[in-house]
């Protein structure tokens, strides 16, 4: 990854105030919050190339969850637990104890974000307990996922896929997910140039910044729910109005 900044002086907290994190993300960049060598945090806007999408139109659903999910009980919503959600992604389990992967005024901004309507959670709960979550960034029709965390099995992945057939209902065009890993790899994540990236997210901006309307009521609701998406025919997803980066459909997955 290439960050940008400013100038030695400037520490970049611009980035952080709303208006400024609408600008990184209309770059096709993200901000991160980093420790220079001078001891001195830092806010750079950093570019990914090659750049990680979860592909609308060809997401998986691996059999493992197809068999293990709707007996769990989970319950999936929206913009719930946004700040709880944004909390538990900054001290998920698997981070060294000495990373700081959200820093307070990087929390701080994502949730003036969300008053603004520009940041979204997708949760999901076992009970009363938040066991999952995701959050992002949305800005007309293209949304970013910064982070996930899961306490629960399998609570992680239903929070994405809950997330993506809902924007895709919705008709988002782009989700980023910045990095390909195995993880999202299993559920439909691909690497693509970081120019492809910026002209697709570009072009789910022609509508305005303003986000496309996510209804709750609309679901998935539950992991049952979610799993059923998944046992209509192979087109019935692919032939709403989501992300086209390829030619592949929805699917089931092969673990």
């Amino acid at each position: 990854m290439d960050s940008v900044t400013a100038t030695q002086n400037d520490d970049g907290t611009w980035m952080l105030d709303p208006a400024g994190m609408l600008f990184i993300y209309e770059q096709g960049a993200f901000p991160m919050d980093t420790c220079d060598d001078d001891g001195v945090f830092r806010v750079a806007a950093y570019h990914a190339d090659p750049r990680a999408v979860l592909d609308l139109e060809a997401l998986r659903l691996p059999r493992t969850l197809r068999r293990t999910l709707p007996s769990r009980g989970y319950r999936l919503s929206v913009d719930e637990a946004f700040e709880e959600v944004v909390s538990r992604c900054a001290t998920r389990p698997g981070i060294d104890p000495g990373e700081i992967w959200l820093t307070p005024r990087l929390e701080q901004a994502y949730r003036e974000l969300q008053r603004w309507g520009h940041a979204r959670s997708f949760e999901v709960w076992d009970g009363p307990e938040l066991v999952g979550g995701t959050f992002g960034v949305t800005m007309g029709r293209g949304h970013t996922l910064e982070s996930m965390f899961h306490r629960a099995p399998d609570a992680g992945t239903a929070a994405v896929l809950g997330a993506a057939v809902r924007l895709l209902d919705a008709g988002y065009r782009v989700l980023d997910v910045q990095q390909c890993t195995p993880h999202t790899a299993r559920i439909g994540a691909r690497e693509v140039s970081e120019a492809a990236y910026i002209r697709r997210f570009r072009a789910s901006l022609l509508g305005g910044l303003q986000p496309a309307a996510v209804v709750p009521s609309r679901g998935p609701h539950d992991g049952a729910e979610l799993v059923d998406r998944f046992r209509v025919s192979a087109g019935a997803i692919a032939e709403r109005p989501g992300a086209a980066w390829g030619t592949p459909t929805p699917r089931d997955g092969d673990a």
